[in-house]
């Protein structure tokens, strides 16, 4: 007999039942209800168990000779029956309509030995596999989990880190999940051209977070034998990772290849005849290229900061019915250091912005995921001199960039914040302070000037109408304070404020005619003399060697302040250190923490020219991966410590004479 066991990761049974074993390859129908869906909200989870139990007298030993369980990998929702109070499900195994679930695993050959296991209900074999009821579809207009429309916003990830490469175990793989559901706030990820971690997979199983996974290649095709081991590549892609609810999209051809018929209507079949539920996509830079897939993925790479965001779908694609998703967008197109100066930082965030915008303009592209997560290390031609790619939002150790805002602004899970500048005039040619822009989900930004309110600043949707949460841009520091404290008009002191703009723009002696001839009017109305005059500006605007001033920005959303930062110059750099986890447990091998650094100043704003060496050093149970001396670059570092097989307490202790002493300690348990 086969026992069907069905339950919720709280233990609670959703489906029990007895079914006999009919021969070596079984397919199994039944009907569950009281069961929910897995949704980038609510990813529930069940886990499926399939036992085989013995048959008493004679028949044991034949019966466990002949038997295969076949359950092919495969997990799809079926759609809730319309009622009250419970959502009904329909699930079957292969061949059935797109509404119902099947549960599918394959364990072929299984040996048994009969004597050592006869009797009544013995319990022979056990296969468990946790998956989750939900559908997925990709259309000509969009993206469909559920039912539901959903715009696919997502990054592409690397499996890669400081100094290890691909070798880190279960808790940072787990972290990066965690940091692209909890921080980056996306809801899906590619991985980037090659199947990741189970751990990966698993933890966004838990997240709800959506992935497009691929076989591993990266524009070569090689000869038949090489395309048999890609065919291959696809079985094994399928057959591990059919039960992962979060994986809806199977990448069956080698990115950024050619267009090679043959070979890819084979791997389009293997993939169908493994996975008939979920669609099939091929990462590719060509237009108008052979689409033998189920969705046309492309990497759009036009946007160059002049350019529309994303090319029209319809130039793109060889079938203009078919579903569209752009795979990559920006990366090599603006490398971005955590160290470059503040313009180049902020049009690396703007182009990531107007990509976006392109994005959820245009209903009939399903998502798009940035190029890419973070830095990464490359190989000598691909780099920056330093063989590192800085595509990323993040730098490596995982520390955001500007543009990491662009993304996290969207959703509205979390308050959300970032301004651009520092506001020291020094950062810009002539000290011409440009438009500060604020990437954030609020609904406003109060600004203050010295405790003064200059004015309150709202969202640009004129510039970016179709974003969830365009970017607030700040483009006066002047508001009505020239009206509280000179007594001036509010039309003349809006004329006033475009002359002082000019004149620090363009500088006294190149100011344009008609602003000239603004400044002479205005002077011989109100009386002023050019000391006055000149008073003015430094008060309002110049500032060189006067007393300080603090800005303060305050966030506020549904009436509330969400956020409050204040922008003054720094006097007192401190260590930010954020460690993922002090508690570590050596499970199947040894485990991993990390640590992120800021330098920031005493209001918590970034120092991204603080570049002065940190000393680490660790005592008892732990040992850093990495150098014991790291240096900021952006204001903004990293490491790790591992296990070391020991039981017991560690220390990590961070030392810079200016920054002061910092220590973090470990708890470890060793369960190997």
């Amino acid at each position: 007999m086969l026992r069907i066991l069905i339950e919720d990761l709280h233990g609670s049974t959703v489906y029990e039942g007895m079914e006999p074993v009919t021969g070596r390859k079984m397919e199994l129908e039944f009907t569950t209800d009281k069961v929910k869906c897995w949704d980038v909200d609510h990813p529930n989870l069940y886990n499926l168990k399939l036992m085989l139990l013995g048959i008493s007298g004679n028949n044991t030993e034949v019966a466990a000779r002949n038997l295969v369980i076949a359950a092919r990998n495969h997990v799809q929702a079926a759609e809730p029956a319309k009622g009250p109070d419970t959502e009904q499900f329909t699930e079957q195994v292969a061949g059935l309509d797109t509404e119902q679930a099947t549960v599918q695993d394959t364990v072929q050959d299984i040996e048994i030995d009969a004597e050592k296991k006869s009797g009544s209900n013995v319990e022979l074999d056990t296969v468990q596999v946790r998956f989750g009821f939900r559908t997925c579809e990709f259309k000509e207009d969009g993206f469909y989990l559920n039912h539901r429309k959903i715009k696919l916003v997502g990054l592409n990830r690397h499996q890669s880190f400081p100094y290890v490469g691909y070798a880190m175990p279960k808790s940072m793989q787990e972290q990066d999940a965690e940091i692209l559901k909890n921080e980056l706030l996306v809801n899906a990820v590619r991985t980037s051209h090659y199947p990741q971690s189970q751990h990966f997979l698993n933890r966004c199983d838990e997240l709800g977070l959506l992935i497009f996974t691929e076989i591993p290649g990266w524009q070569h095709i090689g000869d038949e034998a090489w395309k048999e081991v890609a065919c291959e590549n696809v079985r094994e892609m399928i057959t591990q990772n059919r039960n992962h609810p979060s994986i809806i999209l199977w990448g069956v051809r080698i990115n950024e290849s050619q267009d090679d018929d043959a070979f890819y209507k084979k791997t389009n079949e293997i993939a169908h005849a493994l996975d008939p539920r979920r669609q099939t996509g091929g990462v590719r830079y060509l237009k108008k290229s052979s689409l033998l897939e189920d969705v046309y993925t492309y990497n759009d790479f036009l946007h160059n900061g002049i350019k529309k965001g994303l090319d029209q779908k319809s130039k793109v694609t060889s079938n203009k019915k078919a579903p569209y998703l752009v795979s990559e967008f920006n990366g090599h197109m603006f490398p971005t250091k955590a160290c470059d100066d503040e313009e180049h930082r902020l049009q690396h965030a703007l182009r990531h912005t107007q990509v976006l915008q392109e994005l959820f303009k245009n209903e009939d592209i399903t998502g798009g995921f940035g190029w890419c997560m973070f830095d990464y290390n490359t190989h000598k031609d691909f780099g920056s001199g330093d063989r590192i790619c800085y595509h990323g939002v993040m730098d490596m150790f995982r520390n955001s960039k500007l543009a990491a805002s662009v993304y996290a602004s969207q959703s509205d899970s979390n308050d959300v914040c970032e301004i651009n500048s520092s506001l020291d005039i020094g950062e810009y040619p002539a000290g011409n302070l440009s438009n500060v822009y604020l990437f954030t989900n609020a609904d406003s930004i109060r600004l203050y000037k010295n405790q003064e309110m200059i004015r309150e600043f709202f969202p640009a949707r004129n510039l970016y109408p179709s974003l969830p949460h365009p970017p607030i841009i700040v483009d006066d520091f002047i508001g009505n304070l020239m009206e509280l404290n000179e007594g001036f008009s509010q039309k003349t002191s809006e004329n006033i404020k475009k002359i002082l703009m000019d004149v620090k723009k363009y500088g006294p002696s190149n100011l344009p005619f008609r602003s000239k001839v603004s400044m002479v009017r205005l002077m011989l109305k109100e009386h002023l003399t050019m000391e006055q005059a000149s008073t003015l500006y430094y008060r309002y605007v110049g500032g060189w060697g006067g007393v300080a001033t603090a800005f303060t920005f305050e966030a506020v959303k549904d009436h509330k302040i969400v956020k409050r930062m204040v922008k003054t110059p720094s006097t007192t750099p401190k260590m930010e250190v954020r460690c993922s986890c002090t508690e570590l447990a050596e499970e199947d091998t040894y485990d991993v923490a990390e640590i992120r650094i800021r330098i920031v100043d005493e209001n918590d704003n970034l120092l991204p020219y603080y570049q002065e060496a940190i000393r680490l050093s660790v005592t008892g149970a732990i040992e850093l991966i990495g150098p014991a001396l790291i240096t900021p670059r952006g204001g903004m570092t990293g490491t790790y410590v591992r296990t070391t097989g020991i039981k017991g307490e560690g220390v990590l202790r961070l030392e810079q004479k200016e920054l002061g002493i910092k220590e973090i300690g470990f708890v470890i348990k060793k369960e190997l």
